[in-house]
Formats: C-alpha cells, sequence, structure tokens
C-alpha cells in the first residue's frame, strides 16, 4: 500500500507533456508485430516469385509477385516487379501461340494469344496477333463452306466493340472489300492445235474463246474501226493465253479480262489503251531501305526504267505509293522485290599485337672504372705568403687536373686576389720562403676508387588487343578503342596591352584519339570474297614536352590505309613492324683499359638491347552475304517501246495436274471454221475394223483386269505389210474409269510410214447419239512424222468406263525396213477435269516388205 501510494504521488507530479513523452518512449520499444510480419511474408513470396520466374514458370510468378504487392501495395519494389513479370508472362504467351499457328493449330494459338491480352491488356502485339488469327480462323472456315460459323464468329467479335470500334473496324471491311484488277481463272495449261483460215478477228476471238471456256466481248466499234478483215493463223501446240496474245498481236487487237471467265477485246491504239486498260494502285512497303539516298535511287529506278510517273515515296513508313497500269505495275513488283534484299554484313576480327622486350647487362668490378677527376690545390700557409698583402686580401688559388674517359685536361694554378678595390691581384710569395714550401702546403680530393658491380635485367611485355566491328555492305564503320588526349591547336593575344595571361587562359585545347582507331568500308561479293578499304592508326603516348609552358603529348603512330580483297576468314597482316636497337657504353682509365683480360680492372660496360615488335591482322567473315536468286538474274519480257507489255507463265488450278506435254481434249470448232479442218486423205475405215458398239468390254492381251491405272496399247502389236499398202491399227484402252476426252500424239518415221487418217474409237462414242459425237481434232505432220489427236464426249456426254478402241489410224508404207510408233503424249481426263492415271503404251512394230 506504501508503494502503491509513492507511485500515485509522483504520478500526479508529472505534468500532460512528461507524461506523453513516457509513452511515446515505451512505444518506440514495442516491435511492430504486424507490420514486420507482413513485410517478412511479401519478402518471402516475392524470393518464391523469382525462384518460379527462373523455373520459366511466369504464370506462377506473376500471382506470387500479385500477392507480395497486396501485402504492401506502397513497396515500390512489388510493383515493378509486378509489372516486369507481367510483361515476360504476355510475352512467352505471344510466342507460344505464334509456334502453334505456325503449326497449323490456329484454335490453340488464338487462346495463346487471349491468355498474352489477359495477363498484359497493355501489349499492342497480343492484340494484333489476336486479330490476324481470327481473320485467318474465318477466312478457312469460308474456304471449308461453313460461311454461317464464321458470320457467326464475326457477330460475337462485333458486340464487344464500342461504336467507334465498330466504325473504324466497318471502314476496313469496305476497304478490304476493295477487288484487285479482273484475272482470268487458271486456263487448262495443256497445248492446244488450231489452224483457221480467211477469218476475220471477230471469229478468231470467238473460236479461241470457246476453246478456253470462256466468254468474249466485244467493243461497239470494233468491228468499225478494225483494218484487218480476214487472217489466217496456225495455232500449234500453244496455250490458250498464248493464242490469245498470238491473235491480238496479228489483228491488232487488245484484250483484257473483265471477269474470271471473260473477257473484253478491242482496237489497241493509244486512244483505247488510256479508255480501257486498267489501273493500279499498291503501297510498297520497303524492309530493308534504311537511308534516304536509297529510296531515292528507288524513285528513280522506277521512274527511269518503267517510265512510273505516279509515285510518291512516303518517308515515315518508309513506303512506295505506285499508280500504273497492270503489266506496269507487274514490273514495278518484280523491280522492288529484286532492288529490296537485305544488305550483306561482315564481321572483322582485329587483331593488334605488340611485344617489347628489354635486355640490359652492366658489368663494372675495377679500379676507377669511370676514369680518374681528382683536383690538386695549392694552399700556402700564412707565414709562407708576403706579410700585409695576405692578410688584407682574399684569395683563391686552384689546380685543377681533370681526367674524362680517354682525355686528359691539366690546368694550371691560378691565383687571384682581390684588393680593397676590387681589381685582381696576385699572391705574392717571397722568394727566400719558397724553400719552406712543403707537401702541407697542397691537398689532393676525389681520390678514385675500386667498384664491384654486376646487373642483369631482361624484361618482356606482350599486349594484346583483338575488337570485334561488324559493318554493313557499302557502309563505313569506325572503331575506337583508347583515350583522348588534349593537344594545344591554337592561341590568341589578350586585349590589354601589359598584362600577363596565363597560357591555359588564351590556349585553345584539341583531344586526338589515342589507341587502337579503325575505319572500314566492305563490300560483300558473291563469291565469298570481300573488298576492304581500311585505315587503320595505332598510337600511344611516347613522352611530353614543355612548349611555351605548356607540357605537350609525344605521339607514336602506326597507320595503315589500303584496299584489300580477301577470302571470309582469310588472315590478312596488313602491318607488321619491328624495331631493334642495340646500345653498348664502356668507361674507364685510358690506356689501361685497353689491356686485354686486365682492362677489366680499370673499366666498366653497359649493354642494353630494345626490340619492339608490332603485328596487326584482319579477318573478315561473312554474316549475310548477297541474297540474289535465279529469279533476280533472268531478263523478263516487257513488251515494246511505245507499251509496256508482260507474259505470264499458264496459271495451274489446284485441281489440275496435267501430264507432261500433253494435248488438251478435242473441241468442236463453230460452223465458220468447220470448213477449215485438215481433210481427211483416206475415207474412214469400215465399221469391222474396230470392235461392234456392243462388244463386252477389250482386255489387252496377256494382261489380266485389275484396278489401277488405264492400260493402253496398239491392237495389233506387230504389223508386216507391203510397200505402198495401207495398215489400220487401233489404240486400245482398258481399266479406264469416268472418262470424258482423251488427246494422244504419235511418232513415226516419215521415210517408212505415213498417217491417211485417225478417227474416233467406239469408246469415247459410247453411249451418245449418232447426230451428238463429235468429230476428233486432228493434226497430222507426214513430213515431220508427228500427228496430233484428241476427243471429247461433249458437255452432255459424261464419262465412260471400261475398255474399248480409243482412236483408228490408218498408215500407208511409203518406204521399207522395219520402224515403230510411239505414243509420246497421252492424256486422259475424267468428266470433272481431272487427269486420269494411265500406263505407258508399247510402241507398234511395223516391218515393211
Amino acid at each position: 500500500m506504501h508503494k502503491m501510494n509513492r507511485f500515485c504521488r509522483l504520478t500526479a507530479r508529472l505534468t500532460a507533456h512528461q507524461l506523453t513523452a513516457l509513452l511515446l518512449a515505451w512505444l518506440l520499444f514495442i516491435p511492430p508485430v504486424s507490420l514486420l510480419a507482413s513485410t517478412k511474408k511479401g519478402d518471402k513470396i516475392w524470393n518464391e516469385a523469382h525462384s518460379e520466374e527462373a523455373k520459366g514458370n511466369l504464370d506462377h510468378a506473376l500471382e506470387l509477385a500479385e500477392q507480395a504487392l497486396e501485402l504492401d501495395p506502397a513497396d515500390v519494389g512489388y510493383q515493378l516487379e509486378v509489372r516486369r513479370v507481367r510483361f515476360e508472362a504476355g510475352d512467352m504467351h505471344v510466342k507460344n501461340g505464334q509456334k502453334l499457328r505456325n503449326a497449323g493449330k490456329l484454335s490453340e494459338a488464338l487462346a495463346e494469344f487471349e491468355k498474352a491480352y489477359a495477363v498484359d491488356p497493355s501489349s499492342d502485339i497480343a492484340n494484333q496477333e489476336i486479330q490476324r488469327t481470327r481473320a485467318m480462323i474465318r477466312r478457312n472456315a469460308n474456304s471449308a463452306g461453313n460461311p454461317g460459323e464464321a458470320a457467326k464468329a464475326t457477330e460475337e467479335d462485333d458486340k464487344a466493340l464500342t461504336p467507334s470500334e465498330l466504325a473504324r473496324k466497318q471502314s476496313q471491311e469496305r476497304t478490304d472489300s476493295l477487288l484487285p484488277i479482273p484475272e482470268l481463272r487458271p486456263l487448262n495449261p495443256e497445248l492446244i492445235d488450231l489452224k483457221m483460215m480467211n477469218q476475220p478477228p471477230r471469229v478468231l476471238f470467238e473460236t479461241v474463246a470457246k476453246v478456253a471456256g470462256i466468254n468474249v466481248l466485244f467493243d461497239p466499234d470494233y468491228n468499225t474501226a478494225q483494218t484487218i478483215r480476214a487472217q489466217s493463223i496456225d495455232l500449234s501446240r500453244t496455250t490458250l493465253e498464248q493464242a490469245l496474245d498470238e491473235l491480238s498481236l496479228v489483228t491488232k487487237s487488245f484484250w483484257k479480262p473483265l471477269s474470271a471467265n471473260t473477257i473484253f477485246v478491242t482496237v489497241d491504239n493509244p486512244n483505247k489503251r488510256r479508255e480501257y486498260a486498267e489501273q493500279v494502285v499498291k503501297v510498297f512497303y520497303l524492309s530493308n531501305v534504311t537511308q534516304p539516298q536509297e529510296l531515292q535511287e528507288m524513285l528513280t529506278v522506277l521512274r527511269t526504267v518503267v517510265d512510273v510517273q505516279k509515285v510518291f515515296n512516303f518517308t515515315s513508313q518508309n513506303a512506295l505509293i505506285v499508280r500504273a497500269e497492270a503489266d506496269t505495275m507487274a514490273l514495278v513488283e518484280k523491280l522492288i522485290s529484286d532492288l529490296d534484299k537485305a544488305r550483306p554484313e561482315v564481321i572483322i576480327d582485329v587483331m593488334v599485337m605488340e611485344v617489347n622486350s628489354t635486355h640490359m647487362r652492366n658489368i663494372t668490378a675495377a679500379f676507377a672504372s669511370t676514369g680518374i677527376t681528382t683536383s690538386a690545390i695549392f694552399a700556402p700557409r700564412p707565414g709562407i705568403t708576403t706579410p700585409g698583402i695576405q692578410s688584407s686580401a682574399s684569395s683563391t688559388t686552384a689546380g685543377t687536373t681533370t681526367t674524362t674517359g680517354t682525355t686528359a685536361t691539366t690546368t694550371t694554378p691560378i691565383t687571384t686576389t682581390s684588393g680593397t678595390s676590387g681589381a685582381p691581384t696576385s699572391t705574392n710569395v717571397p722568394l727566400n720562403a719558397l724553400s719552406h714550401i712543403s707537401s702541407s702546403d697542397f691537398s689532393i680530393t676525389n681520390l678514385p676508387g675500386a667498384a664491384l658491380e654486376a646487373v642483369l635485367n631482361d624484361s618482356g611485355t606482350r599486349v594484346l588487343q583483338a575488337p570485334q566491328i561488324r559493318a554493313v555492305d557499302n557502309q563505313k564503320a569506325t572503331l575506337k578503342i583508347g583515350e583522348k588526349v588534349p593537344t594545344a591547336s591554337g592561341s590568341f593575344q589578350p586585349g590589354v596591352a601589359g598584362v600577363g595571361v596565363s597560357p591555359l587562359v588564351n590556349t585553345q585545347f584539341t583531344y586526338l584519339d589515342v589507341g587502337v582507331n579503325l575505319e572500314v568500308l566492305p563490300k560483300v561479293h558473291e563469291n565469298n570474297e570481300v573488298s576492304m578499304h581500311i585505315d587503320l592508326d595505332i598510337s600511344q603516348v611516347d613522352n611530353y614536352q614543355n612548349l611555351g609552358g605548356i607540357s605537350e603529348p609525344e605521339i607514336g603512330q602506326n597507320k595503315e590505309t589500303a584496299d584489300v580483297r580477301l577470302r571470309a576468314g582469310e588472315v590478312n597482316l596488313i602491318g607488321g613492324i619491328i624495331q631493334k636497337t642495340d646500345t653498348k657504353s664502356k668507361t674507364g682509365i685510358p690506356g689501361l683499359s685497353n689491356i686485354p683480360i686486365l682492362g677489366r680492372f680499370f673499366s666498366g660496360e653497359n649493354v642494353e638491347n630494345d626490340k619492339n615488335e608490332l603485328v596487326i591482322a584482319l579477318i573478315p567473315h561473312i554474316v549475310r552475304g548477297p541474297d540474289i536468286t535465279e529469279s533476280d538474274l533472268r531478263g523478263v519480257a516487257a513488251g515494246t517501246a511505245q507499251q509496256i507489255k508482260v507474259e505470264r507463265a499458264p496459271r495451274i488450278a489446284p485441281d489440275q495436274k496435267p501430264a507432261a506435254a500433253a494435248t488438251l481434249p478435242a473441241f468442236a470448232p463453230p460452223p465458220a471454221v468447220a470448213p477449215t479442218a485438215l481433210p481427211a486423205t483416206v475415207p474412214p475405215p469400215a465399221p469391222r475394223a474396230g470392235p461392234p458398239a456392243t462388244a463386252p468390254p477389250f482386255v489387252l492381251p496377256g494382261v489380266a483386269a485389275t484396278s489401277g491405272p488405264a492400260r493402253i496399247g496398239f491392237q495389233p502389236r506387230t504389223v508386216e505389210t507391203q510397200l505402198n499398202s495401207s495398215v489400220t491399227v487401233t489404240l486400245y484402252g482398258d481399266n479406264i474409269t469416268d472418262m470424258a476426252s482423251v488427246a494422244a500424239q504419235l511418232r513415226y518415221d516419215p521415210r517408212i510410214l505415213r498417217i491417211n487418217n485417225m478417227v474416233a474409237g467406239d469408246l469415247p462414242q459410247r453411249g451418245i447419239a449418232q447426230t451428238a459425237r463429235a468429230e476428233p481434232s486432228k493434226n497430222i505432220l507426214n513430213d515431220s512424222g508427228q500427228a496430233d489427236v484428241s476427243v471429247s464426249r461433249g458437255p452432255g456426254g459424261g464419262g465412260v468406263s471400261g475398255g474399248g478402241g480409243l482412236f483408228i489410224i490408218v498408215f500407208q508404207a511409203v518406204g521399207r525396213g522395219n520402224t515403230t510408233v510411239s505414243i509420246s503424249s497421252l492424256a486422259l481426263r475424267n468428266a470433272a477435269g481431272g487427269p486420269i492415271g494411265a500406263t505407258t503404251p508399247p510402241p507398234l512394230v511395223v516391218n515393211v516388205k
């Protein structure tokens, strides 16, 4: 109780301020348990996030970093960690999505891109990849015949768009709906044979268009403006597009596609060209042009070579906007594709090797190794000099004998006296005092001593610098390794006369690059060689000199300027400097130092050998060579001087895979050209030459009917006949499925055989009414021993399966001997236009007696 009362009295005496101070002091000793616990837990989670990030588990690392940030949202370190890991996780998902998309897994790729955007909404690349992948999915859905699914996906995407985003999307869709110039669908790439005589240009175009299966429209002024009324043309072994171009040339016409299956024909003159020629606008984004000069050169090429007038360069996007005719635009595309290539690059290894060695030897074991240098001084005692004069004057007497090296100089003692008047007087020694001069009146200084010294110093220094420099073809690259050293470059006079100015105030300084300085201009050649213009400067500060109160550096310099051509990896020593200095010095007593062996005791010797060697090597490595392909080196037809015209190879549709050197199926020419067909010289053979229409499917002798390609052969296989007689053979086919047309080319010896006629066999005409059967198309060239024949069942004939005669050929023997008839090309097509596989028929053997 007493203690409690005492505590209460003590408390009552304390003021409010004193209580507050005590409370604060007490709080300082209490640990902030909750805060410390939160920080320790956050650090632990943060360390776990780092560990997961190192393992590559970026998604889990992001979760842990966000948990640490939730515990302490004000921690800047946690904030930065979350932002960094979020970026890395989003980038990881983008890369995973790109890999999946390249593998053709579009749905999985889209999911990865959406994860990337969810992780990092600020990622523009993720948003771009999402849009690009969705467009690919919609395109594939349309091509797969599911437009409903594509439209549904588009509607789902539109629901999440704001009004402004929807308006921009609709604007982009309208832009995407703009069509390119019309192009014909891929025509049949097989060759045709067509001969038309004295037909007007309109009929010629209509005939070829019918063969190609396309429509043709004419300019209303075509008939009145066309000056060529009739023309004969022989189209042999020609594609359909080439046939149209040849007709345009001979009839002076101009044709262009209006749609995939329609062409428009008009007269070819400048006015009609300007009226009907299609104009194309295209933006070319140049990916390898880096300098304005290169862009200007590209413009100059287009304006000079292909005469493009409407072209503009958009510098910010590094793009060219071009408007020109379709054929001109095709040349522009080729030129830009050939010129816009990545420039070659090289890496040059620069090796600078400097070797310094110093060998010094100093041997001294001698008496007076550096010579004798002594002084004999005459200092008479006061009793010897004339009394009175000695006391009133200060005398200095010196006698010196000096020996340096091998030359000795003796100085006669001179006595000078300075009197009260300052004029020099002689020290007087009475004659009666001469007898009193003794050795005590003389002194000798610097008596020679003996020395023993043997020192050997051998030091070496190796300096190796091996920098690398990467340079672009035909562009200078600079490498500087070292330091900048100031040197005075000019000065000025002070403006006030008589006022002294410090040299540091009125002196201008320039900094010099000291070290390894390299400038190289490489040129990469196609044969794995590199030409280089090299400026190499290797310098160092050797010494400093005081010039006008300023310490100026003395710079030692090794400079090389050269033009070299090396193979990639070849080592070239472009500079090698060797400097050797030998120094030998000898000291001693003249005469004695030259005595053999004993002279070592009267002399000293110092030998010093210095050697400096500098080697500079350059090794080029091509990291990107010239990308010049066969297409870049190939010339293309560009039309005439008045009109640019390009020729394109036949385009092949995905379902068209023609056999090599195959011919097109026959066509039925219009009535206007039917009389021009090659007339038969021999009437067709009797029906008995082939099997009847009701005959069972033909099977080639000795070959069992099996599934697989069609089997083709002659029947009979061997023929013997007499000179000037006729022979009829049949080209048979078996195991044929759904055949709609057949074409063949025969080769034979025109000196022994000639073909009189070729007609269709029973198989191509099976199931077709007599009035609907088409005559085969044939081209017989007996002079060269070649014949082409083709027949089609027509649009309503469909396909036929089984076996039977394909063609019946009538030969005539015109010479004696043994020969063969071969099928050089054969093409069977089904009702869908696709090829039918067939075996190569064996040749027909003919013996003419």
